[in-house]
């Protein structure tokens, strides 16, 4: 396994529990900087000292690579690119929330909060959830990308060719860097160390299309991932991850332990979302308990897709039953 000597890792605290998030400055004749930290004074000091350290100021920045829209991985790129004039490239599912879009917001809005009622979720804890939501808004700054990266894209790291991947799950436009000959992924959050990522639901790219199912999205790009030759996963949080696919069989066998989890709780009743929520996880602070609706929704995806799972609506509420 060779990480190349171009390659820089700048751990970045964050406000969340999550805790530091890693960037990634490549050295070349396009100093390339990959994710941000977010808008956040000790992430900001943190990512100067870091760039001095390697002889090097944010004005010195000629590309920023975002892989997602997750505030932690891009809320300082709107400055940065400002002080550099760094052209600023993520996918193109990213673009619209990256921009600060109202149409984009509001219908973000919406579409939790209906997601939220079918849930069963009780208006007072929407409304917490909501909140909590926006509040990560103060952590970043609308930003206007210039290029696009999309499956199959090539890119200039160190002056040496790198491959982005299309690994929806965590988020729909997530996207990883893979360089094949050194075997080595930048694997943002899709491939973590120390924790699972969250599939996170999220609303349909079009109106009138179906929404993305995240979870079963993140297992077949992990199942992608395991058949790439990599020896060595940089990810956006923790440490390196040295065995890729031994986690990644990990991560799979966690969801599909979970999953049977929710089969368990559902037994001969019928139960909400919501209700599922609270039997497996009783005492959550707002944001968590939409990361975890949201990711009971991809497993009764798919136990649903595995046959032995089905809902219904009944009024305002979807019920879900054990087949």
């Amino acid at each position: 396994m060779t990480v190349p000597p171009y390659l820089h890792t700048i751990p970045v605290p964050t406000p969340f529990s999550v805790g530091p998030v890693n960037v990634y400055l490549a050295e070349g004749s396009l100093l390339t900087l990959v994710d941000t930290g977010p808008r956040f004074d000790p992430a900001r000091q943190s990512l100067a000292d870091g760039l001095a350290a390697l002889g090097y100021q944010p004005s010195d920045l000629q590309q920023i690579i975002l892989t997602h829209a997750h505030s932690d991985h891009w809320g300082l790129a709107a400055e940065l690119a400002a002080a550099s004039g760094a052209r600023v490239l993520t996918h193109p599912m990213n673009a619209a929330e990256m921009a600060g879009n109202v149409v984009e917001r509001e219908s973000r809005t919406a579409f939790y909060a209906a997601v939220a009622q079918e849930a069963g979720v009780p208006p007072a804890v929407i409304a917490q959830i909501e909140q909590s939501r926006q509040g990560f808004g103060q952590f970043t700054q609308p930003l206007q990308t210039e290029g696009t990266l999309v499956e199959g894209t090539m890119l200039l790291l160190g002056d040496e060719a790198w491959q982005v991947l299309y690994t929806p799950g965590h988020t729909r436009g997530l996207i990883c860097l893979y360089h094949p000959r050194r075997r080595v992924l930048l694997s943002s959050d899709h491939l973590l160390a120390d924790i699972s990522s969250n599939p996170v639901i999220e609303p349909p790219e079009r109106k009138g299309n179906a929404r993305p199912r995240p979870l079963l999205d993140y297992v077949a790009s992990l199942q992608r991932v395991a058949q790439l030759p990599v020896d060595i996963a940089l990810p956006g949080h923790g440490p390196p991850v040295t065995n890729p696919r031994e986690l990644i069989a990990r991560r799979i066998a966690f969801h599909q332990e979970r999953a049977q989890h929710i089969l368990e709780a559902l037994r001969e009743e019928t139960r909400t979302i919501y209700e599922i929520s609270l039997l497996l996880f009783p005492s959550l602070d707002p944001i968590n308990r939409f990361l975890a609706i949201s990711e009971i929704i991809g497993h009764l995806e798919w136990l649903e897709v595995q046959g032995k799972a089905r809902s219904e609506m009944q009024g305002p509420l979807r019920i879900w039953k054990k087949v």
